[in-house]
């Protein structure tokens, strides 16, 4: 049942911008921030929409946009990607190695694993 004496909230651009940056830093979900910072719609269900559309725009307007009113950025409606820092990007790139490492030993590992079967089948 909804609660009528809930208002719509106004969310600051400093608290977008915490939410936002809670999310990349430590890897939240949309949900488990949306937990975290009480964001629940007058239905008491969980408002997960709203931090996931707070990171897009994050990231292709980056934090200039939750400081701007409406009007200011209807004005400039061209998308531009956010560029990271070169801390993140570096960070990003040494990720991306690390998985493709561990995706290559997982392939070799399986392919090991199904080798041994074929010879224990073959062997019986």
């Amino acid at each position: 049942m909804k609660d009528k004496n809930k208002k719509n909230r106004l969310w600051s651009g400093e608290f977008k911008l915490k939410v936002v940056l809670d999310i990349i830093e430590n890897e939240l979900s949309y949900s488990q921030a949306a937990r975290k910072y009480d964001m629940y719609l007058s239905s008491g269900t969980l408002n997960d929409t709203l931090p996931a559309r707070w990171v897009y725009q994050y990231r292709l307007y980056g934090k200039e946009r939750f400081f701007q009113t409406p009007k200011d950025y209807r004005k400039n409606s061209i998308r531009q990607f956010h560029k990271p820092s070169k801390e993140v990007e570096q960070d990003l790139e040494l990720k991306v190695k690390h998985l493709e490492m561990e995706l290559e030993y997982v392939k070799k590992l399986s392919a090991l694993i199904q080798k041994q079967e074929q010879t224990n089948k073959n062997i019986k």
